[in-house]
């Protein structure tokens, strides 16, 4: 190895720890070639030092008068734990082998030693720092990692503020911690502020107003919301208040605040904020950019089922009440999360295929003949045909193409019965069937039809057209008030004792 260069950490800082001039003076003049070398005399000659300034390695005897190496080290390593230790040692000094391993140490230099067995021990010793230092930064990422294996778009803002300030709580032993971020709009700041209390963090998110008595920052907020000056990652002049921003977009959306009451932070603490800053900066973003595709996709479902409503014009505004029908049906019937939403966007586009079915028949006053009637019913398979070249999940598109299943197996297109056809099918039939029997311009050679009639219209229908399960959970949902079918917004509704 080229004394004047070094693959690892090449201006690391050494600490030489020995009480013989001559082997501080030998470590000195070998790797000062490629080191930044301080020798100290004794053990609490090199706390002070360490603690004036950080070294990346601390290389130190073990007997020594007074405080002994590993006692020293010990200090040391307690107040800056990523300092790498590598211990000078004789043959008659291993029976302290086993407070070595405790301390932590990476690496022996048995005495007397050559210089080549200086430089790659050294090397070696720093070389497993810096692993350390890197596991330490991947470790503090992870909470935020974590983050990836969820849907984004639903994920509260607040929450990951708290995992970004609780996550630096732990990491770099902080006695606090505050974000000051900008909210999802960019408008408004929020203010984030996580303490240690008993060894729990408590943790508290508001706006400036309400949590400034608390928090602790940096940058003052009209700054932050100007963008303009945010310094990088720096620490006050007693190391004990360090601070970095949040950069995305080439803008900085928020600043992050560490204290401490007593102990100076290193210099691996101002990286590992440095890293949490980064990753916590690019979950905000990846959770606004979601939100806001998610906002994109949904105005292009309320796009679709109004385009679908204004096609069939006597039927507008029916899609988007069989929605909320069929949602509240799903919700009483215990369906989770995403086939609520699957469920939510058939119920908008269940009718998308009729813009294949011709006006005449579309839109024709009075009933229609069979041949008619046979084509109307070929908006199911168009339908789920649209949708599933538009890449919507197979529940969406089943849900469309079976809605006109009957429970008894006489219904279309497949004629399938009981529970082949799929429960977000199920409860579109039976709301579909309220919200058309209740709303009056569905049908223009019939009017609308009196709640109570409709019901006993669905009761007729029980386990023949209808899922019986389906028919009570939408009696349930009447009854308690989740669901309001056209003209009954101010009445009370009473339902059949079979609720």
């Amino acid at each position: 190895m080229n004394d004047k260069e070094s693959t690892v950490l090449p201006k690391a800082r050494i600490l030489v720890v020995d009480d013989e001039a001559s082997i501080r003076d030998l470590c000195v003049r070998i790797l000062g070639r490629t080191y930044e070398v301080s020798p100290a005399a004794d053990g609490p000659t090199a706390i002070t030092m360490a603690r004036a300034q950080t070294p990346d390695l601390l290389l130190t005897d073990i007997r020594m008068p007074g405080m002994t190496g590993l006692e020293a080290a010990r200090q040391i390593v307690a107040e800056a734990p990523d300092v790498s230790v590598v211990v000078m040692t004789g043959f008659s000094e291993f029976d302290n082998l086993l407070e070595t391993v405790k301390l932590g140490v990476n690496g022996f230099l048995m005495k007397p030693f050559t210089p080549d067995d200086l430089r790659k021990t050294v090397e070696e010793g720093l070389r497993k720092g810096l692993f350390f230092k890197r596991n330490t930064r991947l470790r503090a990422l992870q909470p935020l990692l974590d983050l990836r294996g969820t849907r984004l778009g639903d994920v509260d803002q607040g929450r990951v503020f708290q995992i970004i300030t609780e996550t630096v709580l732990h990491e770099l032993n902080a006695h606090s911690v505050t974000l000051v971020a900008l909210d999802e709009d960019g408008q408004e700041l929020m203010v984030t502020t996580s303490a240690a209390d008993n060894g729990e963090a408590v943790t508290t998110t508001g706006h400036p107003d309400a949590a400034k008595v608390s928090a602790s920052w940096r940058v003052a907020p009209e700054a932050l919301l100007g963008a303009d000056g945010i310094p990088e990652a720096s620490a006050d002049d007693e190391g004990r208040t360090l601070s970095a921003p949040l950069h995305s977009g080439g803008s900085v959306v928020g600043v992050l605040t560490a204290t401490r009451s007593t102990t100076p932070f290193s210099g691996t603490d101002r990286d590992v904020l440095r890293v949490i800053a980064a990753q916590g900066a690019i979950s905000m973003e990846n959770i606004r950019l979601s939100r806001r595709q998610r906002r994109l996709y949904w105005n292009m479902i309320y796009a679709l089922a109004a385009t679908v409503d204004l096609r069939d014009h006597p039927t507008r505004g029916h899609s988007d009440r069989l929605a909320q029908y069929a949602e509240a049906i799903g919700t009483r019937l215990g369906l989770p999360s995403d086939r609520l939403e699957d469920l939510k966007i058939a119920a908008l586009l269940h009718d998308i295929g009729k813009i294949g079915i011709a006006d005449g028949v579309l839109l024709k006053p009075g009933r229609l003949t069979a041949e008619e009637y046979d084509w109307m019913k070929t908006h199911t398979l168009m339908g789920a045909k649209i949708l599933a070249m538009a890449d919507f999940s197979p529940r969406v598109v089943e849900a469309v193409l079976f809605h006109h299943e009957r429970f008894d197996g006489t219904g279309y297109p497949l004629g399938l019965r009981g529970d082949q056809i799929p429960v977000e099918a199920r409860i579109l039939a039976g709301a579909d069937a309220l919200e058309s029997m209740t709303n009056s311009k569905k049908s223009s050679y019939r009017a609308a039809m009196p709640l109570p009639q409709a019901l006993a219209e669905l009761e007729r229908g029980r386990g023949t057209q209808f899922d019986p399960q389906v028919i009570s959970a939408l009696l349930a949902c009447l009854q308690a008030g989740d669901l309001r079918p056209l003209g009954t917004e101010d009445e009370a509704v009473t339902v059949p004792e079979t609720a």
